[in-house]
This record gives structure tokens, sequence and C-alpha cells, in this order.
């Protein structure tokens, strides 16, 4: 039993883990290391060996038959309670008329990233603070093509991310409070969220060693224009001809109807 359980809690840290690594992309090692994160994996674990043990306590077979072999069946439900715990701890209830968050046992996970999210800006703040990664460059120059490469450097770049760029950028160029270097702090903070301070680094390095006044392509060499006729001489001109109506062949006779007349007449 003790190996099942073990395998069990595998299972169950390893989605903690997982979902640990997807959220903190920057810095997944310390997100793991730091308190909030170990105990988020805990408690993925308990809660998996916690439901190894209900299931077997229950003597649940899940459908299997009874000439089933154990080690079969203890498979079963080693897996069953590992991912099945994930699932029940993500669980959020919620009324149907109400727009209020659920509550369930989410609101425990949530509590727990949301300690890992205070461990991980503070150590990340320290960090950037510490190092001037982004020295030589200009907010009001430099952001666009700053975050152009840091995104591209990314496979996949979520569409609320771009926009919170956005409304972070524009939100920094019209406040007349800080100075350029106070706003490109705060864009670096926000960039090493997504990319991480090396590859930060290595964009402002790639910025830095780029020719500030690049040349302006050559205009197109213009043709000179065709001479212009000499009009000394008058030009006669053909005198145009008189358009001659032609009459219908369809004419209104005197009884009311209409009369059709021959070719031969104009």
């Amino acid at each position: 039993m003790t190996i099942e359980m073990f395998l069990a809690a595998v299972i169950g840290g390893a989605i903690g883990l997982a979902e640990l690594v997807a959220r903190y992309r920057d810095k997944p090692v310390a997100a793991l290391l730091s308190p909030g994160g170990l105990l988020f994996v805990f408690v993925n674990a308990s809660a998996a060996t916690v439901a190894l043990i209900a299931v077997t306590a229950a003597g649940w077979t899940f459908g299997l038959p009874d000439t089933t072999p154990q080690a079969s069946l203890t498979v079963i439900r080693v897996i069953a309670a590992g991912i099945g715990s994930a699932a029940v701890l993500r669980m959020s209830f919620q009324p149907a008329q109400s727009r209020a968050s659920g509550t369930g046992p989410i609101a425990l996970l949530n509590g727990i990233l949301r300690i890992a999210d205070g461990e991980l800006e503070r150590k990340r703040a320290l960090s950037r603070l510490s190092h001037n990664d982004l020295s030589g460059l200009s907010f009001e120059r430099d952001h666009a093509a700053l975050a152009e490469l840091c995104c591209h450097l990314m496979r996949e770049f979520d569409l609320a991310e771009a926009q919170r760029l956005g409304g972070l950028a524009a939100e920094l160029s019209h406040r007349d409070d800080l100075t350029d270097a106070d706003k490109l702090d705060c864009w670096g903070l926000e960039l090493t969220r997504l990319v991480g301070e090396r590859a930060l680094r290595q964009a402002a390095r790639r910025l830095r060693d780029r020719p500030r006044d690049e040349p302006r392509p050559a205009a197109p060499e213009e043709r000179p224009a065709s001479p212009v006729p000499d009009n000394d001489y008058p030009m006669e001109t053909t005198p145009p001809r008189p358009s001659v109506a032609k009459t219908s062949r369809l004419a209104a006779s005197t009884n009311g109807r209409t009369e059709r007349k021959s070719f031969s007449d104009a």
C-alpha cells in the first residue's frame, strides 16, 4: 500500500508542478522552490494520497469484472486517485443567477497561488532593480521595438497579455510625473514577467548594438517629361457632323393606335 500511495502522490504532485511551470514561465525553478510553490505541490500530492485511501477503503472497482487481476485494479485506482483528486481540488460552486466568484476547493489553491505570486514578484523586482540591463535605451524611442522582440521570442502569445502591454504602454506614455528612466523600469518589469530576465537582457543588447541613424532608401529617379509639341501652326479641325434624328418606325395614327411605317419612309 505504501508504494501505491507514493505513486498517487507523484501523480498529484506532477499535476501541481505542471501548473506552476505554466504559470511562472520565466522562473519555474524559483517558483517551485518558494514556500508557496512547495505548499502547492504538497497539497496536490496529499489530496491524491487521501483519495487513494478513500477509494481503496470503499472497495471501488470502477465497473471492472471480478476476474480482473489485483495488479491491474491497483493501477486503475492509483491513476483515478491522482487525476480525480486534481479535478476535485479545482471544482468551483456558484449560484446559477449570481455573477460573484464561485467558492469551493479551488479557493484553497487560489490562496496558495497568491502567496507564490507575492513571493515571486518580490524576487523578480529585487533582481530587476539590482541590474541595469536597459542602460542606454529610452522608453519613448525603444519601448515598441523592445516589446516586439520579446513577444516574438515566445511561440505562443496570449491576446490578454498583448492587450495588457498595450494598455500599460499607453498609460506610461501619458504619465507626466514619471521620468523616461522610471517608465523604462516599469516597462522592463512587465516584460520580465513574460520572457524572463535573460531574454530581456539579450533583447536590450540587440537594440543597443543597432545603429540609430539608418540610411533612408534612395528616391526613385524621375524620368524627363516628354516634350510639348509646338503649336505655332493651327491645326485643321473637322467640323462635327450634324446629328440626324432617326424617326421611329412606330408612329401614332389618327385613331389612337400605332402603325408601322415602311422602311422607305424617311
